[in-house]
Order: structure tokens, then C-alpha cells, then sequence
């Protein structure tokens, strides 16, 4: 089994129009006054400050697909019929989380205590894109690194709840990425504490 990595307080690239898309508004659409765009911008950047987004991924073999699970090293098996087919041409999977830490979680649930819930809403969505874009640096950065080995990712990444990739897999994530060393729980019905924290898994094909 492949060592784990770490990457601590990364400063992530997100688009804010992510999170202007998350809050309900439409590009095109939606015509935002401009004193409440300000205040919108001056939520997301007091957000961004409170994520303070860590990264961890480990490389491990895929040593056999079937029509609907695919088989990792230490025969580890992670039950989908969609990973199986996006993993179909990879010999190699990536195993990745970001977690943007309590402080911005502990933020918004005080905002919902006394009232803000506007404001409360406009954090959640932005740490939950930081969060994400933190996955998007990873694979930004990993892509550039298997290029230069004749290697590639996958475009796409899974993340345990998507589609037929079932939230129970977030147990094979959490013991193989170590995410307790992180300060991370895993609660009973699979959900990630702090709660912005997304776990996914990517191909590496030759």
C-alpha cells in the first residue's frame, strides 16, 4: 500500500461565480444590485479566511474490475457500476479528501444561533466550493506530475454518495487516507465531521 500525502493550508483557486451559482443566481438571469453584491463578496472573502483547506490523497493498485466493483490492493472493494466503467482503462486510483476544518463550520452554526441565516448561507456555500476546489488543485497538480510519466487522470472524480457509489464507501476513504489522524470523524451513517470535508477517487491511466 502506497504512503499517504499531505498538503497543508492550501490557498485553492475557486470561482466565485461557483458560488454565486450554489446561492440560487443565474449568470445570465439574475441582476444582482450592487450593494448587495458587495456584501455578498464581503461574506465569501470572511468565509475563505475561516476554510483553512487540507489535502491528503494516497495512490493505490487497482488489482481487478468487475461489471460493478472494483477491486483495490489489499483486496479493498468499492462497490459501482459507473467507477467501474470510469475506471475501466486505469491500473492506478487516486484516493483523495480536502477538509476545510472546524472553524468555518463552528462560524456558520453561530450565525444560525443568532439569527443570520443569510449570511449563515452565503459561508456554507462557499467553504463547501473552496472545500471542492481543493479536490480540483489536487488534481491540477497531479495531472501536471503524471504527464511527464507518460500518465493521465481521469477527467472525472467520484465522491461516495454520487450516483451508485453508495455513502457506506466513505468508510474504505476514511481508515485509507488516515483521516482521523486529520481530526476528522466518520459518524455511523457515514457523514464527515467537520462537514466540510468531500472525499472522491480518480483513475490513473497509462
Amino acid at each position: 500500500m502506497n504512503r499517504i500525502k499531505f498538503y497543508r493550508n492550501v490557498k485553492t483557486q475557486y470561482k466565485k461565480s461557483l458560488i454565486y451559482t450554489r446561492l440560487g443566481y443565474e449568470k445570465t438571469n439574475t441582476v444582482i444590485e450592487p450593494g448587495r453584491k458587495r456584501e455578498l463578496d464581503k461574506w465569501i472573502s470572511e468565509a475563505e479566511a475561516l476554510c483553512k483547506v487540507d489535502i491528503v490523497y494516497q495512490v493505490a493498485e487497482i488489482t481487478g474490475i468487475e461489471e460493478n466493483t472494483v477491486i483495490l490492493d489489499n483486496n479493498e472493494r468499492i462497490t459501482s457500476s459507473s467507477l467501474a466503467a470510469l475506471l475501466r482503462n486505469s491500473g492506478e486510483a487516486v484516493l483523495m479528501a480536502a477538509t476545510s476544518g472546524s472553524f468555518i463550520t463552528e462560524r456558520i452554526e453561530q450565525l444560525q444561533q443568532i439569527g443570520e441565516m443569510a449570511k449563515a448561507l452565503v459561508y456554507d456555500a462557499a467553504a463547501s466550493e473552496i472545500t471542492d476546489a481543493g479536490l480540483d488543485w489536487l488534481m491540477g497538480f497531479l495531472k501536471q506530475q503524471y504527464i511527464r510519466e507518460g500518465k493521465t487522470l481521469t477527467r472525472m472524480r467520484y465522491s461516495p454518495g454520487y450516483g451508485d457509489l453508495d455513502l457506506s464507501n466513505q468508510d474504505v476513504f476514511y481508515r485509507r487516507l488516515n483521516l482521523k489522524g486529520l481530526g476528522i470523524e466518520l459518524t455511523s451513517r457515514y457523514m464527515l465531521i467537520p462537514e466540510k470535508t468531500v472525499t472522491a477517487i480518480a483513475g490513473i491511466e497509462s
